[in-house]
């Protein structure tokens, strides 16, 4: 955020908060019944009727409706409610029509939302405490848990302070004793060696290794265990298979009919992420490639082009081309936002701070990107005779369909420029014999 929008954030909360607090009346301390009136008879009028010309976007005469604060505010024209005084407040007899304001200006509003609003300044404007002072002020979404900052918690205070080993273990125990319960015991060597192995590797331990572990009465025992299972293959194919599946990793195409269903090279991907963990990887550098491997300085090694399988390896949807781009926007939004931003792809999302220019931002960004017919290399190729094979076939192909694409421009611009000619003469013709 810029400072001068912050700057004027800032302001615009204060003058929020000094308004509700010249208003002399707190929003908190309605009753459930009253909050209740105000969610199923007022709130959809205001929606539906006024915050159109008085919400977020726009604020017709300077006033806002779409908060407590705001309505108590007022616009240019001073207040617009008297709390507690219906027969004394404007916005009341704007909506009877009976003065010369008259809102909305195209039409009445039926009966019942009148006296719904009319029932609602008698009632003293009840609003829930919980929203934010002026909706747009302080975004609510800025004060949401899942959108602060990452900080590093309290360690929680413990009754058995010679229990735990490290803070999670604090983390543990604290929940235990809140619970009257206390830790089990440690674990037997040949259950530990087990829990290991089955965690990291997703396999059980061989029967030698479990009987070596066993005997191993060294204080490291257990850490040489752990770096010795962080080393195996195995580790990144038990873990990288989580990443897979928020990758929506797949070797087919779903619904396709007139072509080949399944991604030859799909298992480059999985292979990728398998060594990414494999060699501890560090995260923001596994997610850059992800995205923009091809825009990287990569020198002489080409492997990490296979990173960008994570948006090329989708469903097709028949070959509709925006379903592929949205599947694209999901994949990178859902996986590294946690975020449902697809909605936004037909309005403004209506639960998480995503308005439909910012999908369409993305969008852009995908559709302008091309995705080649034939995958570059990444490593050389085996000189085998299926590829050299290959590659004759593939140069065939590729000839044929240059000579196509040529052929059909061609097409194309001659019968252009046919047309046009066609045109001027009916239209010289014409001048010359109306």
């Amino acid at each position: 955020m810029s400072a001068p929008r912050h700057l004027l954030t800032m302001i615009a909360a204060c003058l929020c908060v000094a308004a509700s607090s010249r208003a002399d009346e707190p929003a908190a301390n309605f009753t459930v019944e009253q909050l209740t009136f105000f969610e199923q008879q007022v709130r959809p009028v205001l929606v539906d009727h006024c915050f159109e010309c008085h919400g977020a976007k726009k604020q017709e005469s300077g006033l806002r409706l779409d908060s407590r604060a705001a309505v108590l505010k007022g616009g240019d024209g001073g207040d617009v409610v008297k709390l507690g005084a219906p027969e004394e407040s404007s916005l009341v007899a704007a909506v009877r029509r009976g003065g010369e304001l008259k809102m909305p200006p195209d039409k009445p509003l039926p009966a019942p939302a009148v006296a719904a609003l009319t029932r609602w300044v008698e009632m003293r404007l009840p609003w829930p405490a919980t929203e934010p002072a002026a909706a747009g002020a302080v975004d609510a979404w800025r004060k949401h848990w899942a959108f602060q900052p990452v900080r590093p918690p309290g360690i929680p205070a413990v009754k058995t302070i010679d229990w735990p080993r490290s803070a999670v273990d604090a983390f543990v125990l604290a929940k235990l004793e809140s619970s009257g319960l206390g830790p089990s015991a440690p674990a037997e060597r040949r259950t530990l060696i087990r829990r290991l192995s089955f965690d990291l590797l997703g396999l059980p331990p061989s029967p030698d290794d479990v009987a070596d572990f066993a005997t191993d009465a060294a204080p490291d025992a257990a850490a040489r265990l752990v770096d010795r299972l962080l080393a195996s293959p195995r580790y990144g194919e038990r873990w990288g298979r989580h990443w897979l599946d928020v990758a929506r990793y797949a070797d087919n195409k779903g619904y396709v009919f007139f072509e080949e269903k399944t991604f030859p090279w799909a298992y480059t991907y999985r292979d990728y992420v398998v060594e990414a963990f494999n060699h501890d990887l560090p995260y923001d550098r596994f997610v850059t490639e992800q995205l923009a491997a091809d825009q990287l300085d990569l020198g002489a090694d080409a492997r990490p082009l296979r990173a960008l399988g994570f948006l090329t390896v989708g469903a097709h949807f028949m070959n509709n081309t925006h379903d592929i781009l949205d599947d694209r926007i999901d994949v990178v939004t859902r996986g590294l936002l946690g975020l449902t931003v697809g909605c936004a792809r037909c309005h403004d999302h209506k639960y998480d701070p995503i308005p439909q220019a910012d999908y369409y931002s993305l969008y852009g960004v995908f559709r302008s990107s091309e995705e080649p017919t034939v995958p570059p290399l990444f490593a050389a190729p085996s000189a085998t005779d299926e590829y050299q094979k290959f590659v004759a076939e593939l140069q065939v192909r590729e000839g044929k369909l240059n000579e196509f694409v040529n052929r059909k421009h061609t097409e194309l611009v001659t019968g252009a420029r046919s047309r046009a000619a066609e045109y001027l003469l009916a239209a010289h013709a014409q001048r010359n014999h109306p």
